[in-house]
């Protein structure tokens, strides 16, 4: 009896391991590991959430509240998200990546879609991309301030625009390294970066602490109200 003819799908996923397989091969080796690590790393939840928290705190700036809310939020968001779909499609990683050289916290961490550090970046880049405004007004109070970090700042306000070429950089090298190091497929990576993409736009309207804050006020209010006779 013939087999049935393989389905778009299974052709996609074999054209992604070939294609995966053939990046992996060719460049990982032109590239020094501790870099790719350190982009690895870099990427983490259990650095990048730390990191974030501690700058909202370490930069008393009102002006940047909304954009710390967003990433904060966004990131537990994120990191809920991908585990979801990981454990509900349980994809392998690549049969070269080596488990033994990467942490796996959670069971969901052993599946491969979506890629997980491609989302966080991603997701950073493109709130750091949204918030370029807001990021602006800080620049200029902390120009104001004066100071050692205001004399960083300067008065043509391109320390912003250098600062978020640089967050989409390093996305976008952080995601291609997930391929090269053979931790994920290269449709893996593709998939996370777009989810990225969608939480951050997703983050930028929606997830801000003012705005949960008002909702509850204005919900407590409704309550109250109903209450009275």
């Amino acid at each position: 009896m013939a087999e049935p003819p393989p389905t778009l799908l299974q052709k996609v996923l074999t054209v992604d391991t070939k294609f995966s397989h053939y990046l992996h091969s060719k460049f990982h080796t032109r590239l020094p590991i501790f870099f790719l690590l350190i982009l690895e790393i870099s990427a983490d939840f259990r650095f990048s959430f730390p990191i974030s928290l501690s700058l909202l705190f370490a930069l008393p700036l009102p002006s940047l509240l909304p954009f710390f809310s967003s990433l904060l939020l966004g990131l537990l968001l994120d990191i809920a998200t991908v585990g979801l779909v990981k454990i509900l499609l349980r994809r392998p990683r690549p049969p070269y990546n080596h488990l033994s050289s990467m942490s796996t916290p959670v069971s969901a961490d052993h599946f491969s879609f979506p890629s997980g550090h491609s989302s966080r970046v991603s997701f950073v880049a493109a709130l750091v991309f949204l918030y370029k405004e807001v990021m602006e007004v800080a620049a200029v109070e902390v120009r104001e301030k004066g100071g050692v970090f205001g004399s960083w700042v300067g008065e043509d306000g391109k320390l912003v625009d250098v600062v978020v070429v640089g967050v989409c950089v390093w996305a976008v090298v952080t995601a291609v390294s997930r391929v090269l190091l053979g931790r994920h497929y290269f449709f893996d990576v593709f998939a996370g970066f777009c989810l990225g993409v969608i939480e951050g736009i997703f983050a930028f309207r929606v997830l801000r602490f003012e705005d949960i804050l008002r909702f509850c006020s204005v919900q407590r209010s409704m309550k109250f109200k109903q209450r009275e006779p």
